[in-house]
């Protein structure tokens, strides 16, 4: 059981209570700014798409063996990496530009951080290294090595975890990129696991409405022309999975992006004023000195 800031133990309902907040004042943002689902549909699809571009060197690469199946991995995870941080890096810029406000444009966000390419370049090489490195370990018949594995997982979540803002807000070497974003987690934020668990289930919720609805329809719809009901529902509840995710993935992005505002600046974005952010952990005395300025993106 966790305990936030003051050492009061949060319980399950509590993260729950936790994670439904933060998750209805940010989809309140997102619907005064629906243009913030482009981005995470934008990483999404070409996510989708490079997969599907390397699925048949995958396939001859590991029919192969000798090793290249890892490298073959390596390069669709950095492609990969590489757009999907591109676009939070986006989403991150656009959801703060909503904080202070200003229209998030989908070509502004994504304008705005492409002097950012550097250090999104240098993080995806990383990123996609640690994620063959685990591949490999996951894949080990050594039960010890999976066990580490896991545990590394695990941690590299928890130091990566605001990676992304660090990225588009703070002009950081390369160490101190992690540091910095591990630090924000561990000393402002040891609670956003928490947070994440109620978000995380909040959003499956939603998903299962979307979803059972889909299906509702096709349903009733096939059971008057059996096979037009079956596209439709293909059509349907695929677009239901997709939009989940979208949704999803934009609400994670403006809820860190709160967090993360609040630990710079010290104040909760009027968004989140019903938020009580020191329950999950308050400021620490580093964040606390910044006093009150306005986030924006730090040039090379």
């Amino acid at each position: 059981m966790l305990s936030n800031a003051n050492g009061t133990k949060i319980g399950f309902f509590g993260r729950l209570k936790t994670g439904w907040t933060l998750t209805k004042d940010s989809i309140s943002v997102i619907r005064h700014h629906p243009r913030l689902l482009v981005l995470p549909a934008l990483a999404g699809a070409s996510s989708l798409l490079f997969f599907a571009l390397f699925f048949g060197p995958l396939l001859i690469a590991d029919a192969l063996g000798s090793g290249l199946e890892y490298a073959v991995l390596f390069v669709l995870y950095l492609v990969t990496t590489f757009v999907s941080t591109y676009c939070s890096a986006a989403l991150v810029y656009g959801t703060n530009e909503a904080f202070h406000g200003r229209e998030p444009a989908v070509r502004k966000c994504l304008s705005a951080v492409s002097d950012r390419l550097g250090p999104i370049m240098v993080w995806s090489v990383i990123a996609a290294t640690v994620s063959v490195i685990l591949k490999s370990l996951e894949g080990s018949d050594n039960p010890v090595a999976s066990l580490l594995g896991a545990l590394f997982a695990v941690g590299w979540s928890i130091m990566t975890f605001f990676i992304v803002p660090v990225i588009v807000f703070e002009d950081v070497s390369i160490k101190s990129m992690f540091t910095r974003s591990g630090s924000t987690f561990k000393e402002t934020w040891g609670e956003t696991l928490g947070a994440g668990f109620g978000i995380t289930l909040i959003t499956a919720l939603i998903g299962f409405v979307f979803v059972g609805g889909a299906l509702a329809i096709s349903l009733a719809v096939a059971s008057v022309v059996p096979a037009p009901g079956f596209v439709l529902a293909v059509v349907l509840v695929g677009g239901a999975l997709a939009f989940t995710y979208v949704l999803g993935q934009t609400i994670w992005g403006v809820a860190k992006t709160a967090l993360y505002v609040y630990a710079v600046e010290g104040t909760a974005p009027s968004e989140f004023d019903n938020f009580d952010f020191e329950t999950l952990g308050g400021r620490t005395e580093q964040s606390a000195s910044t006093g009150s300025r306005e986030l924006s993106p730090r040039a090379d």
